[in-house]
């Protein structure tokens, strides 16, 4: 195999990974929506429509705690500390 190849295999192989378990990462809030969601950008890039917990009181600015789990639903938890 040619080193493009090989590093092209290990590339898949750690984004699958990454994919498959559940993590948590800071974001920004872009959009306070009707419904119970929140516009967000992450550092890969903005996204649309994320669920909150009922208890967030989170506004456009702040920055929240957000989980993702190993099926790819994402939920904002609360605005941090500032």
């Amino acid at each position: 195999m040619t080193n493009r190849l090989v590093e092209a295999v290990q590339k898949a192989a750690e984004t699958a990974v990454a994919q498959m378990g559940a993590s948590w990462f800071l974001a920004k809030v872009t959009a306070v929506n009707a419904g119970g969601t929140l516009d967000i950008t992450t550092a890969t890039g903005p996204v649309p429509a994320v669920r909150r917990l009922k208890c967030c009181t989170a506004v456009v600015g702040d920055t929240v705690m957000v989980v993702v789990n190993s099926a790819g639903n994402w939920l904002v938890i609360d605005a941090t500390a500032s």
